[in-house]
C-alpha cells in the first residue's frame, strides 16, 4: 500500500515538472517574441516620425518656389507653421528614442539642421518683395539653398543609419517568424513528452531490494 502511494506521488511529481518545464519554455519562447516584435514596432515608429519630417522639408521648400515666384501669401502658411510642426515633430522623435543613446546624439544633430533650414527660409521669405529680393533670386539660383537642402538630407540619412545599427531590420518575414514559432513550440512539446516518459518510467521501475526479496520468499 506504501509503495503504490509513493508511486502515485512520484507520478504526480513527474507530471508536475513535466508541465512546469513546458509551461516555463512556453513562457521564454513567448517573452522572446514579444521583446522582438515590440523592438521592430519602435524601430517602425522612428522611422515614421522621421519620414513626416522629411516631408515638412519637402513641404516648406516647395512653398517657398511657389511664393518665391508668384509671392501669393497662400504659400506662407506652411512655412509659417514650420516651427511649431518642426518643435512638435523633435518632441516625438525625442520622447521615442529616450530608451536608445545611441540615437539621442543623432537626435540633437538632425533637431539642429531642420531649425537652420526652417529658419533661413523665414529669413529669405522676409526678403521677397524688398530691395533685397535679387539677393534671394541669387541665392537660389547660386545653388545655395540647394546645397542646404541635399545637408538635412544627409542628416536625415546618417540618423537612418544610426537606427539600422541601434534597431537592426528583423530580416526574417512573417510567414519564415510563424513556421519558426511553430517548429519551436512543437520542439518544446517534444521535450517535454520525452521528459515525461523518462521520468515515468523511472519512478514506475521498481528497486532492486524489491526484487531481490521477491526472488527470496519461497514457493
Amino acid at each position: 500500500m506504501v509503495g503504490i502511494r509513493g508511486r502515485l506521488i512520484g507520478l504526480l511529481l513527474v507530471a508536475t515538472i513535466a508541465l512546469a518545464s513546458s509551461f516555463f519554455a512556453h513562457l521564454y519562447l513567448f517573452e522572446q517574441w514579444r521583446g522582438q516584435h515590440e523592438r521592430q514596432l519602435h524601430r517602425s515608429k522612428i522611422l515614421e516620425e522621421v519620414l513626416r519630417l522629411k516631408g515638412l522639408v519637402v513641404d516648406v521648400e516647395t512653398n517657398f518656389r511657389g511664393y518665391l515666384l508668384t509671392e501669393q501669401s497662400s504659400f506662407l502658411e506652411p512655412i509659417n507653421l514650420a516651427t511649431s510642426r518642426l518643435e512638435s515633430g523633435m518632441a516625438r522623435l525625442t520622447d521615442l528614442t529616450a530608451s536608445t543613446p545611441g540615437l539621442q546624439l543623432g537626435v540633437g544633430v538632425l533637431s539642429a539642421r531642420l531649425n537652420e533650414f526652417v529658419d533661413s527660409k523665414k529669413t529669405l521669405v522676409a526678403a521677397i518683395g524688398t530691395d533685397k529680393q535679387e539677393q534671394v533670386r541669387l541665392y537660389v539660383r547660386g545653388g545655395s539653398g540647394r546645397a542646404l537642402f541635399l545637408t538635412i538630407e544627409k542628416a536625415v540619412g546618417d540618423f537612418e543609419m544610426r537606427v539600422q545599427r541601434e534597431i537592426p531590420l528583423e530580416s526574417m518575414t512573417y510567414e519564415a517568424w510563424m513556421e519558426q514559432a511553430r517548429w519551436q513550440l512543437l520542439f518544446v512539446d517534444s521535450l517535454g513528452a520525452i521528459l515525461c516518459i523518462v521520468l515515468t518510467r523511472s519512478v514506475s521501475l521498481p528497486t532492486q531490494p524489491s526484487r531481490d526479496r521477491r526472488a527470496r520468499i519461497p514457493l
